[in-house]
């Protein structure tokens, strides 16, 4: 026995066997014939000394030894495929797939050109983009279901590592000619009145908003409430009332004179954002190439493209 005793090979026909219910179908899957398939059965079983599998009808089901060597196969098949997907990429450079997680409005307003450049520079990586708030962006982090996320600041880091990557405002829209709009900024009391239009209660921009206005002991006159910025936006703009978003979704609407947007509080209110990623290294290349990409656009985007028009 010894060094020869568990092959990846006998594994992964092992593990594929309890998968599917039966050798026959395992063969299918493989693209081997039963008597092979049997044959590496026994070499195995022999090897370790147990029975592995009870045949059950038409299928087999694995034993308690069985059940015992599947689930250290999965974790030595998922380690040795894991190996394999770095070294490939370590090969081919800048070439593969990342899974990038984000909120609904990054991915509306900053991502597509972040992506742009990425393909500019990085054409064989390709981008896998889902949406979904902090803690749901967190959970499919610490599930393996993404591999870095865009998020808002502070976030809880444990396992898990930060790169900042730049600072926008949250501002106060309004329709072009409200009365708003020539203020140099907005303070809390200035919505005690007005009605207001509230963003989804899960974004962080409403935790932001929300607390602007409690310091002051303001509670606004929730007018509307609406879960998507654009939605959002068109309210102000039919003059259903005033509302917070970040600058930068709101840029194109203060350029093309539609709505205006105005500081909150003398001194602005200001965020940080950054790319969250599982600490692990060596750090695969192709994530590495999207860090680095982000980290390069994102500032600007994020500053330079929400600064309010004529401030």
């Amino acid at each position: 026995m010894g060094a020869q005793m568990l092959e990846i090979k006998q594994l992964r026909i092992f593990k594929t066997i309890v998968d599917v219910g039966s050798i026959t179908g395992a063969g299918e899957q493989l693209d081997l014939s039963q008597p092979a398939i049997s044959q590496q059965v026994r070499t195995l079983e022999e090897a370790l000394g147990v029975p592995l599998l009870v045949r059950v009808g038409r299928g087999t089901r694995p034993t308690p030894a069985g059940e015992t060597l599947v689930q250290y196969a999965r974790q030595i098949l998922d380690k040795v495929d894991e190996a394999e997907r770095v070294l490939l990429e370590q090969g081919r450079g800048r070439a593969g797939l990342v899974r990038f997680g984000t909120p609904e409005p990054p991915c509306n307003y900053l991502l597509p050109p972040v992506l742009l450049e990425m393909k500019r520079r990085a054409p064989r990586v390709d981008v896998r983009v889902v949406s979904g708030h902090t803690a749901a962006t967190l959970a499919r982090l610490a599930a393996g279901e993404i591999d870095v996320g865009l998020l808002p600041l502070p976030v809880a880091a444990e396992r898990l590592r930060v790169v900042e990557v730049g600072k926008d405002e949250l501002v106060g829209i309004v329709p072009a000619g409200h009365p708003f709009a020539d203020r140099p900024w907005l303070g809390a009391r200035d919505f005690e009145d007005a009605p207001f239009v509230l963003y989804d209660r899960a974004s962080q921009i409403t935790d932001l908003t929300l607390a602007f206005f409690l310091d002051e002991g303001v509670f606004p006159r929730v007018a509307l409430e609406v879960d998507h910025l654009e939605a959002l936006k068109e309210a102000v703009r039919l003059g259903l009332g005033a509302a917070v978003v970040p600058s930068w979704a709101a840029r194109r609407d203060v350029e093309a004179g539609t709505l205006a947007a105005v500081r909150l509080g003398p001194t602005g209110l200001v965020r940080a954002w950054g790319l969250v990623h599982v600490d692990h290294a060596p750090l695969p290349n192709v994530l590495r190439t999207v860090i680095a990409v982000c980290a390069e656009a994102l500032p600007g985007l994020l500053a330079g493209a929400g600064r309010l028009a004529g401030r």
